[in-house]
């Protein structure tokens, strides 16, 4: 299960919304906020979070579960690191 996991504060919450408007799991760890799916692929469009490319860059400084492959100013897409 692909995931990723974002300190819980409020500069990070537009990429928890969007991640949870999308159908994946949201569930809060201490100062962090897992996002997690079920799905094979997580994938997540800056544009959708309408946050600054500072701010997208930063979200994954908690981590994350599975394997990059794309990461850059538009899209970030892991997939399941057993796939």
């Amino acid at each position: 299960m692909p995931a990723i996991m974002v300190l819980n504060i409020p500069e990070f919450a537009p990429i928890v919304h969007t991640a949870r408007e999308a159908g994946m799991t949201v569930r809060e760890l201490g100062d962090y906020v897992e996002v997690s799916s079920s799905e094979q692929e997580v994938v997540l469009e800056r544009r959708h979070t309408d946050v600054r490319p500072a701010v997208w860059f930063a979200a994954l400084t908690g981590g994350l579960i599975g394997e990059f492959v794309q990461f850059d100013h538009d899209e970030l897409r892991i997939v399941n690191p057993l796939s």
